[in-house]
């Protein structure tokens, strides 16, 4: 099954954006008729909004639904995007900011959330300056689709490698300055857990590899804010959380990077993946 979904994908993804967003229409369509993930994303809903009218959730839900159908065929796409295309649809702000800590010698991490197309936006990144491009990823339960996700977000250059390895691989490496991409909003394992905060008017598990991997490099962190344009395009900005990370108290990092996406979210909630279960553990 894992194969001939592999070979659906594939010829799917030889078509062009314009043409697939016919099947983005009929999934948002299926989406909504058999409620994906609906109790998740209603329950999530409810407790980081509770001063929303069901109104207001309900328009978000529809508006979310309607993006992540689009996202998908987004995903399906990467398998064959080229590098011109993905440069004209995704747009950087700011990237003195990291170029300036790159003539310096320096490591940048950036961060981001599940938020926009953060796919795209850590594809893209391979391609903003000269410089390697290092994602720190979570390994997917399935080996096979592991194996295939893997391959099609290092199809730019990018190199990837789990948490887990990512400091003593990139030690390894040496002083050349390199773009570090991290996931922050990702949900930690119990063994994992180290860092609470209120995040969207709930007690979360954070994970806190970001500040971590910053202390143990002595980099800058840099948020990147991926915005939605319109279908299919999007803009991605640099915000500095810090240049001095062994200077900041423990969790400082990590508080900032999720004030940063949660000020985002609120902005914007339809953009981010309230299909994921993100508070799957409870302090008490």
């Amino acid at each position: 099954m894992n194969q001939i979904g592999l070979f659906i994908i594939r010829i799917l993804s030889f078509l062009p954006l314009w043409f697939l967003r016919l099947f983005a229409l009929k999934t948002y369509i299926l989406l909504r008729l058999f409620g994906y993930r609906k109790s998740v994303i209603v329950k999530s809903l409810n407790n980081s909004f509770p001063n929303k009218s069901i109104q207001e959730k309900r328009r978000i839900i529809k508006l979310f639904y309607w993006h992540f159908a689009h996202f998908l065929i987004e995903m399906i796409k990467m398998f064959c995007i080229s590098k011109k295309s993905i440069k004209k649809r995704i747009q950087f702000r700011n990237k003195a900011l990291l170029q300036n800590y790159f003539n310096e010698g320096k490591n940048v991490i950036l961060v981001l959330g599940h938020y926009g197309n953060w796919e795209w936006g850590l594809l893209a990144a391979s391609l903003v300056s000269d410089h390697e491009m290092v994602g720190i990823y979570k390994p997917l339960s399935s080996s096979f689709w592991n194996k295939k996700i893997k391959k099609i977000r290092s199809k730019f250059g990018a190199t990837l490698v789990s948490m887990k390895e990512s400091g003593r691989h990139i030690l390894k490496q040496g002083d050349k300055p390199r773009i570090i991409g991290i996931i922050g909003d990702q949900t930690p394992t119990n063994n994992e857990i180290d860092y609470w905060t209120t995040f969207l008017n709930q007690e979360t598990a954070v994970f806190s590899g970001t500040e971590k991997l910053a202390k143990k490099l002595n980099c800058p962190v840099v948020f990147a804010n991926i915005n939605k344009i319109k279908i299919g395009y999007y803009e991605v900005n640099f915000e500095l959380i810090t240049q001095t990370p062994k200077e900041q108290l423990d969790g400082e990092i990590t508080n900032l990077h999720t004030r940063k996406l949660e000020e985002k979210i609120k902005e914007r909630p339809e953009l981010w993946l309230w299909s994921h279960r993100r508070w799957k553990h409870s302090r008490t």
